[in-house]
């Protein structure tokens, strides 16, 4: 069982790691939009390794026993 502090830390930074892949994936969606393929592919890189990183913190809390706890 994790520790309520802790478990809001880990759920604080997998959120901010969320948030992260959003804004790189939105700035993908620009570059695309605007006929520029390699910033929007090097920038969609970018959003799926942050939301891998999500997807660590998220998968660690499960495995101590704690919440998940995602922001909208």
């Amino acid at each position: 069982m994790l520790d309520a502090k802790m478990e809001q830390a880990l759920n604080d930074q997998l959120n901010a790691e969320m948030a992260s892949g959003y804004l790189y994936l939105s700035m993908a969606t620009y570059f695309e939009d605007k006929d520029l393929p390699g910033f929007g592919h090097s920038l969609r890189l970018h959003a799926e390794e942050e939301l891998e990183h999500a997807m660590r913190f998220y998968d660690y809390i499960l495995r101590k026993g704690g919440s998940v706890k995602l922001q909208a």
